[in-house]
């Protein structure tokens, strides 16, 4: 699969280990029969030390003073309202649910769909990127005595291990699982306190 904006590989760049070292990570879990539900958020912060706008380096100093050069590609079209002092935020979400479906078996499929945008011209630089994934998987074995199931996609089958039991007792050959993962990043400049 292509991207239409190439600026997401840009700003997939400040995923670099010395902005992430001082990233707070945020992971939920939610259980209900039949359906689990996990969430993890990455957010991260760097001041923005120095900017040289003809070769395009940006420097930043994280939270724990470590430093990041970044070359902002020619797509960054909103590069000379970035200013020094400016706080960049990075969010990343990743989020995946799961749910049994009883008895519906037959038709697998994936869907995919794919959203970006971007700062309008004449804005302070930020962009944005999500994919979500819905696929829909037969169960095609159960396996009691390991605690597995067997399901097929479109394009694969994998063996799964179930670890808890009151999940793992609702599931039956013929079942489906819905499985959703939804992942997204945006990079923008933090709104300034008053």
């Amino acid at each position: 699969m292509k991207l239409k904006h190439a600026w997401i590989a840009g700003a997939l760049t400040l995923c670099a280990p010395p902005l992430l070292y001082a990233a707070e990570v945020t992971t939920h879990v939610a259980v209900a029969p039949g359906q689990a539900s996990l969430a993890e958020e990455l957010t991260a912060r760097a001041t923005v030390t120095a900017i040289d706008l003809t070769t395009r380096k940006v420097s930043l100093k994280n939270a724990e003073g470590q430093t990041l050069d970044l070359i902002a590609g020619e797509e960054v079209t909103n590069l000379p309202q970035l200013k020094v002092g400016d706080v960049v935020a990075l969010r990343y979400l990743q989020l995946l649910d799961l749910t049994l479906l009883k008895g519906t078996a037959g038709v697998r499929k994936r869907v995919v769909e794919v959203e970006g945008g971007k700062a309008a011209a004449g804005e302070k630089p930020a962009a944005g990127a999500g994919m979500q994934v819905t696929i829909y998987a037969d169960v095609i074995d159960v396996d009691k005595a390991h605690q597995t199931i067997r399901v097929k996609g479109v394009d694969h089958t994998l063996t799964l291990k179930v670890q808890d039991p009151a999940q793992f007792a609702l599931i039956a050959k013929g079942d489906q699982i819905k499985a959703v993962q939804t992942t997204a990043i945006a990079i923008g400049i933090a709104p300034q306190s008053p």
